[in-house]
This record gives C-alpha cells, structure tokens and sequence, in this order.
C-alpha cells in the first residue's frame, strides 16, 4: 500500500471516529445491521429519492421537448416513483446511488456523447440549414429584383403604346358621340323639312275655321294650286330636291294661312265680347241702335281683305335651291354614318406558345422557399425524434447500474478485485499466527488487484485512459468538422453580405408628338384617336439589392461551449475513471456487509491459493513462454532490426515495441534505470526485471533443468 493510501485511510478512520463521538444517532443509522432505525433510513432514503428525481427531471425530461404539461407529469411521476423506492427498498436505494459512478463511468460517456450529437444537431446542423435557407432566399430575391429592373424598362419603352392602343377603345366612344351630336343637330331641318305633323294639324285649324265662315277650304285651294304646279314640272325631271322643296313650300303656306286663320278667330272673338258688354250696359232699344255695328264680323275676314290666297304664295319667300341643300346635307349625314357604322378598333395581343412547367420568377422563387421549408421541416422533426432517442440512452445508465447490482449479489468473482481493509486485516491476522501472508502483492498479482487508495493509474488503466483518449480525439475531429463547415459557410455568407451591396440607377425618356392639323370635324376625330400616343414620359430610379443580400447566423459561443465542454467533461471521467469506478465496490460494500466480508474472503483465499501453486506453475508456463518468445523474437521486424544493425538501428531503443521484454511479466526493458538481468547460461536470451528475478528465486526456469513430474499435475494455460 503507498503512503498517499495510508494517510487517506487513517484519516478515514479518524473521521469515523468523530462521525460516532459527535453524531452517534446517525452513526447508528448509516452503519447498525439492517432492520433497525427503518423510520428513519425510510426519511432519508426519500430525500435521496426525490433529489435524484430533481437531478432526472433537470438533465433528462426537458430535453425530450414534450409539451410543458408533459413534462410536468412525467417529472413528478419519476420523482414520486424515485421518493418511494428509496424509502422502502434497500436495492432501490443501492441501484440509484450506483447511478452517480456509472454515469462517470462507460453508460456515462456513452450518455455525454449522445449530448454531445444532440449538441451538434442543434447547433452546427442546424445553423446549417438556416444558413441554407438564407441561400435559397437570396437567389429567389435575386431573380425577383432582376425581373423587375427589367420589367421598368420594357414598361418605359411599349407602356405608351399600350396605353394608346386599349385607349382608343374609349376614342371609338367619343366618334360614336360626335355621330351623335351631329344627328342630333341636323334633326330639326329634318323635322322643318319633312315634319308631317304639324302639317296635319294647320290642315285641321284652317278647314275648321273655313267651315265655321261657310267659306271654301284654303287647304284646298293649296292642293290645287300644288298639283298645278307639279302638273307644270311634271313635263321636267321631278328630282327629290323638287319633291322636299315643294313640300316646304305648301307647309309654309300652310303656316301663314295658320297665322291668317288666328287672326281672324281673336278679331271674331274681341267683337264679340264687345257686343255683350255693350248690350249689357244700355237698354235693348239703344242697344240695337248703338250696339249692331259689332255684327259686322265680315272686316275680320282678313286673308279676303289682305288679297286672298295670294297673299301665302311662297314664291318668292322660299330660297331657289333650298331641296338641293337639304337633300346634300341628307345624304352627307348618311354617309357619314355609313361609313362609321361598321367601323370597329380590333387588336389582337400575340401569345406566345405555352411552355409546360415553366413559371415566372416570382412563382419560381415562392415555390423553392415552400420546398426547402418543407424539407427543413421534415429534417427537424427527424432531429427532434433523434434528440429523443438520445434522451432515452440516458436508460442506458440505470440498466448497467442494476446490472452491477445484481451480479454483486449472484457473482462472488465479479469486480472482486479490491485490495480493502478488511483485506489487510485478514492479513495481519495471519501474519500474527505465523501463517502464510499475501502482502506485500508480488509483481504479477499487482497486475491483477487493485489499492483502491493508490493515488497512481495502473497499467491497464493508463493503457485504457490512452485508447479512449485517441478515440475522443477522433470523435471531436467529427463533431470540429460540423463546426468548421458552418463556420465556413457563415463567413462566407458574412463576405457576401458585407461587400455586395449594388444599387441599381435606371433613368430614361420617352417622348412621342404627334401633330393633327386641321379644325374639321374628322381632324377632331383624328386627333382624339392618335392623341393617346403622345407623351412625355421619365423615369429615374434608385434601387439595392439590400433586401436581397443574405443574414447568416452565426453560431452561439455557448454551443461551441456546450460542445467542447462536454468533450472535456468525457476526458475528465475518463481521467478519473480508475477512482470512479472503484466507488461502485463501495456503495454495495455499505449497504450489504455480510456480502462484502464474504468476496474479500474468497478474494483472500483465492489469492493465496495461487500464490501457493505459483512456482510449480511457472515452471510449465515459462516453458511454453520459451518457445513463444523466441517465436515473437523472430518474426519481430523491430527487435530483429535492432539486433542485426545495432549500428544503424540502434535508434529504435527508444520505442518500447524494440527493446527486450521481462520473461515472467513481459514489460520492456526501460530506456533509462536499472537494465533487466539477462541470463548468464551460454545460449540463453531471455531477460528477468529485478522483481520477477527475485519473485522466482533467481532461478531462470527457461534453462533450468527440473523434474517432469513437478508439473505435470498442474494445468500450465491457467492465469493467476
């Protein structure tokens, strides 16, 4: 045992003393045999029950990303469940308290490793994927400003003749009005020239008036003197300007009997209330006397006494030509309306043959950023199942603490290997009765138990601590090269962002006049049709592709953190995983005793049993090493370099795989310190370390000659 252990036992032992001066009841409770205090060891073991369940919720249940009421729960179930085991159960207060040197040990860096990928999936992959989509954004934001830089220019060039040419459908309306206005403003000539009503009507006033006077009809005697008249031009071309201008005279006519007729009815009328009033006012004999000269109505005959039917002769009155005027402007106006009636604007807009899957830069760029969310969405739902399971392999660290619980108990060799104290009291005691003692441990046993007070790794230990380390390193080479490339691909995003920026200025002009001269009608036309082509247009814009330039995230310190540190955590337990482990002995030790005396005892006897048997075993065994040994010797490229070019070679000393190994033990000579002692017999290579030559009686048992019989009856494959 090294002094470093035997200072920290005694000062154990000390401990243990003041723990059962100052604190006897609780002495009595950790260490009295079992059955007794159970009120109390039932309180305790709910505290530690319900602190491992806290620890449990804290590190495993929140990282399985349930819903918050979930999470709840499940937490309260496993605190409960853990509270009530550990007060009533011995095995459930032994397994959770084997939990805490499991997790340092392999199920432990298992568990951290598993954090670490959570950790990486995280926050490199999915830094990653955010950075991606930052890509995908970026070019559809790109294609989208593109097409509209050009879609201002083509507008500048081809809006004014869109313009003008969907206008001229509003232009069409405007002829259709002016044709309108045009009818509307020849339709009283029409009615002046053509009108049939009214001459109907001054028809019936005249013959009415006519029969009240028993005169003949004036509307008469004017058909009369009209077919005379057509009777005259019969002998002539009749044209239509003949027909309408005849007509306008007979309705003028018509007019001025019409006027003739109204006169004579208001003279008829006044002499007639003159009358009344006269006959009114005097006696009936002066009133025939003074009141007849108003009978004589025959002075309101005014068209008799104006010349009679000659006086509405409109010849002379009516303008020579006037048919021949009308029937131009007639037949202008129709023209005119013939040649517009079927006048239509048509245009055709020319498409361009359809090409299937093919869309435009908008639609394009909305629909890569609806597949990539798609797909990003479909990648973190997997991660997240992912980062679930590796919360459950937190599982892993309970079942191998129930493994070693139970092979504890089921198997006397498993992990016995402790050199305890109750070891060394065995020990004493026999050395007391002069009987055959184990300590101190030779060479070869030291390989096999372990102090668990030695301060110093074993072999094995730092031969497992160097592995283990080179396989981190190679594992955090992995989880480095996620980190670099988002590293990479944020300073490269970074480099973009902060040296594109581009801004665009468009200017330009288009100016177009065209000029109508004229003040006619269809220059008006002309002029309102072609007047939507003129224009003045400008057009200077200012725009950047800021909008479009991507914004990586960069990746958090404290993942990097997260990430690194967990690494250094599972290199730390892997440091102390020789003292670490050496705890899951003693936990079991405190809580089942009488199990713990009896492996120390095997462990005792076992032990001794082989150091007993030892000589006569490795006289067999140092045999077949013999035959072995000068084997390995000669296919070893290095040792054989060595020995045939010392001169050349002699530099491969300082590598353990070319120096001479130990016969009994097989270490390699050291480079410095004491050399190994070779064996003086002619013929014999082989080496012996100080201890093993003094653990073999400082005999070579390679060429010593000894009995067959010595070991016959003793298996010599078999290891101590």
């Amino acid at each position: 045992m090294s002094r470093i252990g035997r200072m920290m036992e005694r000062a154990l032992d000390k401990l243990s003393k003041v723990y059962l001066t100052v604190c006897p009841t609780l002495y009595g409770v950790c260490y009295d045999p079992p059955g007794q205090h159970k009120k109390s060891r039932a309180a305790i073991g709910f505290l530690l029950g319900v602190t491992l369940g806290v620890l449990f919720y804290e590190l495993v249940i929140v990282d399985l990303e349930f819903s918050p009421y979930t999470t709840l729960a499940l937490g309260a179930v496993v605190i409960v469940m853990l509270a009530v085991g550990c007060a009533s159960s011995i095995q459930v207060r032994c397994i959770s308290l084997l939990t805490i040197p499991v997790f340092c040990g392999r199920a432990g860096r298992s568990v951290l490793k598993a954090m670490v990928l959570a950790y990486v999936i995280a926050g490199p992959i999915f830094n990653l994927t955010y950075n991606g989509k930052e890509v995908v954004r970026t070019f559809a934001c790109t294609t989208q400003l593109t097409y509209n830089l050009t879609k201002t220019r083509l507008d500048l060039m081809l809006k004014p003749f869109q313009q003008a040419i969907f206008g001229m459908k509003a232009d069409t309306s405007e002829i259709r009005d002016t044709l309108a206005s045009v009818r509307d403003l020849s339709s009283p000539i029409v009615e002046e020239i053509e009108g049939e009503e009214e001459m109907h009507r001054l028809r019936e006033e005249n013959d009415y008036f006519d029969e009240h006077l028993g005169d003949t009809k004036r509307s008469e005697e004017i058909a009369e003197e009209k077919k005379r008249k057509e009777k005259t031009k019969s002998e002539k071309s009749k044209s239509e300007a003949d027909v309408y201008e005849a007509r306008y005279r007979e309705k003028m006519a018509q007019r001025c009997e019409e006027q003739f007729t109204r006169g004579s009815e208001r003279c008829r009328n006044m002499f007639s209330g003159v009358y009344d009033k006269c006959y009114e006012k005097v006696t009936w004999l002066a009133a025939w006397l003074l009141c007849w000269p108003m009978k004589l109505t025959f002075v309101c005959n005014l068209a008799e006494a104006m010349g009679g039917s000659a006086t509405c002769n409109p010849d002379g009155n009516v303008d020579v030509g006037i048919g021949e005027g009308y029937v131009a402007l007639k037949g202008t106006r129709e023209k005119l309306s013939s040649s517009f009636k079927d006048a239509k604007l048509q245009y055709k807009v020319r498409k361009s043959r359809p090409f299937l899957d093919v869309r435009g830069a908008g639609d394009t760029a909305k629909a890569v950023m609806h597949d990539f969310d798609a797909k990003r969405r479909a990648f973190e739902m997997v991660m997240t199942i992912i980062r679930r399971c590796l919360a459950f392999v937190f599982i892993k660290i309970i079942l191998s603490a129930l493994s070693y619980h139970e092979k504890y108990l089921d198997d006397i060799e498993y992990d016995n290997i402790y050199v305890t104290a109750y070891f060394r009291r065995i020990d004493a005691r026999r050395k007391i009765r002069d009987c055959p003692t184990l300590l101190p441990l030779r060479k070869i046993e030291r390989t096999k138990l372990i102090d668990p007070y030695r301060s110093r790794p074993s072999r094995i230990e730092r031969k497992n601590l160097f592995v283990q380390t080179v396989k981190l390193i190679l594992e955090m080479v992995t989880a480095t090269t996620f980190v670099l490339l988002d590293r990479l691909f944020y300073e490269t995003l970074d480099v973009v962002r902060r040296h594109a920026l581009i801004e665009y200025t468009q200017s330009g002009r288009h100016d177009m006049s065209l000029e109508v001269r004229g003040t006619g009608i269809i220059a008006t036309l002309v002029r309102n049709v072609i007047g939507g082509f003129n224009g003045k247009r400008r057009i200077k814009t200012v725009t950047s592709n800021e909008a479009c330039l991507p914004n990586p995230r960069e990746l958090p310190g404290y993942v990097l953190a997260k990430i690194y540190g967990t690494y250094f955590g599972i290199w730390l337990m892997l440091f102390l995983a020789g003292y670490t482990q050496r705890t899951r002995h003693a936990i079991c030790a405190f809580f089942y005793r009488t199990r713990e005396k009896r492996r120390v005892l095997y462990l005792y006897n076992e032990t001794l049993r082989r150091r007993l048997g030892f000589f006569r075993f490795m006289r067999g065994h140092v045999r077949s090493l013999v035959r072995s040994r000068l084997l390995e010797r000669d296919l070893d490229p290095w040792v054989a370099l060595r020995l045939r070019s010392p001169r050349f070679c002699g530099w491969l000393g300082y590598f353990a795989c070319a120096r001479p190994k130990c016969l009994i033990c097989g270490e390699a000579e050291p480079r410095k310190g004491p050399a190994f002692r070779r064996c003086t017999t002619p013929g014999c290579p082989f080496l012996h370390c100080a201890e093993c030559w003094r653990d073999v009686g400082k005999i070579c048992y390679a060429c010593a000659d000894f009995p067959d019989t010595d070991t016959d009856d003793y298996d010599t494959q078999a290891e101590i």
